[in-house]
């Protein structure tokens, strides 16, 4: 007889767990959090937008069982006096593709994606990007983490290689540890990727030793990478392209930093031609998000490829995510809708995010350059988005050489706690390298990436007070 006896009975949960689940690589990231709970921590480590930037700041609901209509405030919004007057509502035009419908949008919807949503997100690629073969299509996800773990389940095995950037996010390197595939990163310089690195990471792969076949994709943040904040120009990408044509690899084009990059002339400043707007032979998998330029919180995005891949990545979902919230489907329409379609968005609301963000970044570097000792760090070139990839110089340090440059590394970024300053340690980043690095090369890869997207100017200005007076005690300067 089983027992009835009343008495609880102690569990042993570790037994029904998957070996995914056992195996499961969490994101260096998570690591800083402890640091956030210090009182008067001033943080350049998180990586997240600030709600000014907010296309959205309150909304009504009307709950019909309960008979009234409630208020959900909002950054700036405490009460429905703040909210701004109601428009007047008319039903689309002919040939309008946003039609926001919470009869329909809360309704479950094809895993595609919303139909009215799927005809603006294909106006706007054609619009933007205009890939230059026929046979694409798009696919709706909840944001571009959700998309990436899609094409990766879609497309790799357990035990395949994936190339990456050398210095690639956390949230990329830690899924595929946990799928089992195997990261190699690529090298980068001042222009992002580096396509003879790439090529000769590919040209001398050796099955036998490595263990496995030739990878067969790249994982790439072209545009004001994270955390590298790069954007890759257009005749490096046409190498790079030519390059993954060459072995027959794959193009994972995960951008959701694309609109971030600084456009000195606004609207009239194109934006870098992407590697989905140079492909020929439907290689390319680009992973697009509302997440940084409306609210991160949208988890919506989308999926552009050729439709035989597309229709793959897209079978992953159906018994997953299945198709983004509808509340969030509605809201951001009807938003995009608010701004004009395409035209509001293009050539009005994106550059005024980004240039939001060009003014962060630039204020950032500027901040750097007045209170942080010269020669312990080295400045990049900005090109937009919400980081800097600082290059600590380890070489003038004065424990090195004599100290491993990581060993210095984890010592001044304690320094850093310890002045109440935190930013993100390269070490966090890297990826598994087929090079081995001298200890004077090693100490040029060190570096911090510092965002810029969130503290306000004040915290700006005194962080970097803060890291001055970290750096100069370390390098005794």
């Amino acid at each position: 007889m089983p027992s009835i006896n009343p008495a609880p009975v102690q569990i042993d949960f570790s037994k029904y767990f998957s070996q995914e689940t056992t195996g499961r690589k969490r994101s260096q990231l998570k690591e800083l959090r402890p640091y956030f709970e210090i009182p008067g921590m001033i943080s350049f480590g998180v990586g997240i937008p600030h709600p000014s930037t907010w296309p959205v700041n309150g909304m009504t609901l009307s709950v019909p069982f309960a008979g009234k209509s409630v208020f959900v405030p909002g950054h700036g919004s405490r009460s429905p006096n703040d909210m701004l007057p109601l428009a007047p509502y008319s039903d689309p035009v002919k040939g309008d593709h946003l039609f926001p419908d919470l009869a329909g949008e809360l309704q479950y919807s094809a895993t595609y994606g919303t139909p009215h949503l799927l005809g603006w997100i294909k106006e706007h690629i054609e619009r933007v990007h205009a890939p230059p073969y026929s046979d694409w299509v798009n696919l709706c996800t909840a944001g571009n983490t959700d998309g990436t773990d899609a094409v990766m389940r879609a497309c790799f095995d357990r035990g395949d290689y994936m190339l990456v950037e050398e210095f690639a996010y956390p949230g990329l390197l830690s899924p595929a540890a946990t799928f089992g595939i195997k990261c190699i990163g690529v090298p980068l310089d001042a222009e992002g990727l580096n396509p003879d690195a790439l090529d000769d990471i590919l040209a001398n792969w050796d099955e036998q030793e490595k263990g496995g076949p030739r990878p067969k994709a790249l994982v790439v943040v072209p545009t004001c990478s994270n955390p590298a904040g790069v954007t890759i120009p257009v005749q490096r990408k046409r190498e790079i392209y030519s390059v993954c044509r060459k072995w027959e690899v794959l193009i994972v084009e995960d951008d959701p930093y694309c609109f971030l990059q600084i456009r000195p002339n606004g609207a009239d400043s194109p934006i870098v031609p992407t590697f989905l707007s140079l492909d020929t032979d439907g290689r390319v998998i680009r992973i697009d998000s509302f997440s940084k330029i409306v609210a991160p919180g949208s988890r919506l995005g989308w999926i552009t490829g050729h439709k035989t891949i597309v229709e793959k990545i897209m079978n992953t979902r159906e018994s997953a995510t299945q198709c983004p919230s509808g509340f969030s489907i509605a809201a951001v329409t009807a938003v995009l809708r608010a701004w004009g379609s395409h035209e509001g968005f293009e050539k009005k609301y994106i550059p005024h995010i980004s240039d939001i963000y060009s003014k962060r970044c630039l204020q950032m570097l500027d901040l750097l350059k007045q209170h942080v000792p010269a020669q312990t760090i080295e400045l990049p070139q900005p090109s937009g988005g919400m980081f800097l990839w600082v290059r600590l110089k380890i070489e003038n340090h004065p424990s090195f050489p004599a100290e491993d440059p990581e060993e210095i590394s984890k010592r001044v970024f304690q320094s850093m706690i310890g002045e109440k300053i935190l930013m993100a340690p390269s070490e966090f980043f890297k990826a598994p390298s087929v090079n081995t690095w001298s200890t004077e090369e090693e100490a040029r890869r060190i570096y911090v990436r510092i965002s810029f997207s969130l503290p306000p100017a004040d915290e700006m200005e005194e962080g970097c007070r803060r890291m001055g007076r970290a750096l100069a005690r370390e390098w005794k300067c």
